[in-house]
């Protein structure tokens, strides 16, 4: 009898162990759609929306670290999207504490934090430290491609030195703001065909994307002298 009362036992205890492996398993679900789909509202320029379904990822109980560390830093490029600068930085900032110091991620975090704040060398020689670390870094090559596109301040602007951080960017994850900034860089530069043509693809598919309908007009302006 005691025998039999020791496997029931085991055998409900098992049972228990399955529910909570089982929600465990939802709940993990749960997390990896909700990050999917403010990734993509981010990447369609939606950022609000983003910022608070990524503001439910910092939250959730079963994220790890490293995935609110990823949240936070796309908050933070939320913000800086809707051009409120301080809240951007207070976000990379607190991504930035998730990482151990002098390491990538945490160079390119405290980096936007500097840019939000003003202090522009400061992030670009964090940025340039974080680019020799790892190549082929999205963040690195993004920021130091806008950086140099002079969005803080004209006396950094470089353009051919932006041109190869934004090509590179584009091609480690090509979307929305990637090919925005090589369309921005191409027009600088006065490469208008190229600016064309990306452009041509951005506004089949963002089609009510108003920002994008003027980055075209500026290229069909500059290329008219070309073909009159």
């Amino acid at each position: 009898m005691m025998v039999r009362m020791w496997a029931l036992a085991l055998f409900l205890s098992g049972l228990v162990g399955c529910g909570d492996a089982a929600q465990a398993l939802t709940e993990q679900a749960k997390l990896q759609a909700l990050r999917l789909e403010a990734s993509q509202l981010h990447d369609t320029g939606q950022s609000r929306q983003a910022i608070a379904k990524f503001e439910e990822v910092v939250k959730s109980a079963v994220a790890t670290d490293m995935e609110r560390a990823h949240a936070l830093r796309f908050i933070s490029l939320g913000y800086y999207e809707m051009g409120d600068y301080p809240r951007s930085g207070e976000y990379a900032a607190k991504a930035a504490a998730y990482y151990p110091q002098g390491s990538y991620d945490y160079l390119v975090n405290m980096a936007d934090a500097d840019l939000m704040q003003g202090r522009v060398a400061e992030a670009a020689a964090k940025l340039e430290q974080a680019h020799a670390l790892a190549p082929r870094g999205l963040a690195a090559n993004n920021v130091l491609g806008l950086l140099y596109l002079g969005d803080n301040g004209e006396q950094y602007a470089d353009y051919p030195k932006a041109l190869a951080y934004n090509r590179a960017a584009f091609e480690i994850e090509p979307g929305r703001i990637t090919e925005i900034a090589l369309v921005r860089n191409y027009l600088a530069l006065q490469e208008y065909e190229q600016a064309h043509a990306h452009l041509l693809d951005l506004s089949q598919r963002y089609a009510d994307d108003a920002y994008i309908r003027n980055l075209l007009g500026q290229a069909e302006s500059g290329l008219k002298p070309h073909r009159e």
